[in-house]
Order: structure tokens, then C-alpha cells, then sequence
């Protein structure tokens, strides 16, 4: 077991002492007023909201789904990762239940800058040992172990598989996979899908540019949400990862793919400088492949659930076609 920089008995906070009334109270205070908010950083995320309250000088407060709190305490006790101390998870009221997290996770406020801000005043040199600094991270926290090494996502106490978020699991998730091979079949229906829906469109066959899922390499605890606003560099240089609501077990190689996600972002101002880019092989290892030639040709079919209802069964089958294709080693 590494040895942690949290594992140490943390420095007492000025929530310790608050009941979780007291703190939402503060929680309700916090959100109406606009000096508090965290996350909105120019116009584009203005639009969004605020992802994020600073509600004592010492701490901060986000809506979270409760595994967040759970695998962020797990990697502080099993790594020297740096990670926001949890504090409190606070279920919302009842008449909040239209908010889509159900519980407000307090932690410590990282005095720092998010590495959006933080990257463009950097010199080469301070960028250089950002980016080594993040690598050793991301190698430590992938040597994690899991609690259930062949279930893929999210984790918490209890044990049960959870649904997976993100882009690459569309826009109203997918899961719970209760497997590894249960998270593969499911990415190569997609790919079913995304052959159909070009053979009958265009008549297009050509199943050789989209692989089979590669389950070739084990799960690994992964971030997930590796994009420049949830690192943060402290005052100290030192490198922080926050916004974990992601995070679970995944093959390596998703990782990466979603460090890079907003390099093809329409809005030219939302997407990554190339000196980023640049590093981001060195960062999350040399899956170009796996983005590349394969998440990034399924990009259809991240867009939504319409492939469990339209798109017809057995379609190639029926045609005498066979769509059997796996990458060569």
C-alpha cells in the first residue's frame, strides 16, 4: 500500500463542528450568491452553472453521486494521489429531488489554480514538471487495487455494479455491467449499430474499419474526467485531482480518450491547446489507437439510446454478411 499524504490525520476543518442542517443552510446560502460559485470560468461555462461552492474559507461543496466520495477516499487511502479530504456527504432535501445528484459532498478547498488558468502562464519548464507530476499520478492510481477486479464503472461500500456516465457511455448512461465481458458486448452492439445504420443509409459495408471491443487489458482505476479544469496546481506546484463523479474501473486506454475528448471541440475556445496535446501521450500512455480508430468512429453512437429500439436484429445475418473483425496484435 503506497503511503498517502491524506493518510495522515488531517488538519481539523471549520465544517467538523456544523450539524448537516447548519451546512445546508450555508449549502443554500452559497448558491444564490455568485462571489461562492466554482467551476465558471469565461462565457461558455456561465451557460452551465456553477459546479461548485466555496461555503467556509476551508471548504467547498458539490452535488455528487455518493460512489464520488467513496472512490475518492479510496484513493487517498491506498495511493499519495492528491485528493480533496471528504468531509461530509449530505443526502439533498426532499423537495430537491429534482436536482440529479442526490447528495452534496463536502471536502476541503485546494488553494490553486485549475490548469486551464494555470497553463498558459506556466513556462516550459514549470509545464514539464506539471505533466511528470500528473503521469505519476495517474501511474500510481492505476496500480490501485479494486475491489472487484472483473466488474467495470463506478464503486462504492455495497458492492453492486453501478451505471457508468461520460461520453463515451452516451448521454443517459449505460450499465450497470456486471462484467468486463458485459461492458464489451455492449460496445460492440454499438458497433452493430453504427454498420447497420451506414449499410442502410448508404450502403456502406465496411466493418474492417470498426474493431471489436479490445478486453485485452485489465480494468484499472481510472479518473475519467481528466479534462484542464479538475486539475488543480497549488500554491506549492503540486497537482491535484478533483471532480471524480466518473471515475471507476476502466481499461487503461479510457483514460486517455477522454484526457484528449474536447480536442475536436466545435467551439474553437473549448478545445485543448496543442501544447497539451502535446503532452498528452506522455501523461495517459500512447492509446492514439484506441481514440482514433476506434471511440472516435463510434461517436454516433454516443448521442443517445436510440440503437436499443431502431435499429433491426440480426440485420446482417439475414443478408448472409459477417461483420467478425478483430484487431491484429
Amino acid at each position: 500500500m503506497g503511503i498517502s499524504h491524506s493518510l495522515a490525520k488531517p488538519l481539523p476543518s471549520s465544517v467538523d463542528v456544523l450539524t448537516d442542517e447548519e451546512l445546508l443552510v450555508m449549502i443554500d446560502a452559497a448558491r444564490k450568491d455568485s462571489s461562492t460559485a466554482l467551476g465558471i470560468s469565461d462565457e461558455h461555462t456561465v451557460m452551465a452553472g456553477a459546479t461548485a461552492w466555496r461555503i467556509t474559507p476551508d471548504a467547498v461543496v458539490k452535488l455528487a453521486p455518493a460512489h464520488e466520495a467513496y472512490i475518492m477516499t479510496h484513493v487517498a487511502s491506498y495511493s499519495s494521489v492528491r485528493v480533496p479530504h471528504v468531509r461530509r456527504l449530505i443526502p439533498v432535501r426532499p423537495g430537491e429531488a429534482f436536482l440529479l445528484s442526490k447528495f452534496w459532498l463536502v471536502m476541503d478547498y485546494v488553494d490553486g489554480d485549475v490548469l486551464e488558468t494555470a497553463w498558459p502562464r506556466m513556462s516550459w519548464w514549470r509545464r514539464l514538471w506539471t505533466v511528470w507530476r500528473l503521469r505519476k499520478s495517474l501511474q500510481e492510481l492505476h496500480r490501485i487495487p479494486l475491489p472487484s477486479p472483473d466488474v467495470p464503472g463506478p464503486f462504492d461500500s455495497t458492492g453492486e455494479a453501478l451505471p457508468c456516465s461520460g461520453h463515451y457511455f452516451t448521454e443517459l448512461d449505460a450499465g450497470p455491467f456486471e462484467s468486463y465481458r458485459a461492458m464489451a458486448d455492449w460496445f460492440d452492439h454499438l458497433r452493430y449499430c453504427v454498420l447497420v445504420g451506414m449499410h442502410i443509409h448508404s450502403g456502406k459495408f465496411e466493418p474492417h474499419l470498426y474493431p471489436t471491443f479490445d478486453a485485452s487489458q485489465p480494468l484499472v482505476l481510472c479518473h475519467m474526467d481528466l479534462n484542464m479544469r479538475n486539475i488543480i496546481v497549488d500554491r506549492k506546484g503540486e497537482v491535484w485531482l478533483v471532480d471524480w463523479g466518473m471515475a471507476g474501473a476502466f481499461p487503461p486506454w479510457f483514460e486517455y480518450a477522454n484526457l484528449v475528448l474536447f480536442s475536436r471541440a466545435a467551439i474553437p475556445e473549448r478545445r485543448l491547446p496543442k501544447s497539451w496535446m502535446f503532452f498528452a501521450r506522455f501523461v495517459a500512455g500512447d492509446y492514439r489507437w484506441y481514440e482514433e480508430q476506434y471511440l472516435h468512429r463510434l461517436d454516433y453512437a454516443f448521442g443517445g439510446s436510440w440503437y436499443e429500439y431502431v435499429v433491426p436484429r440480426g440485420y446482417f445475418d439475414r443478408l448472409g454478411l459477417s461483420i467478425e473483425y478483430r484487431r491484429q496484435p
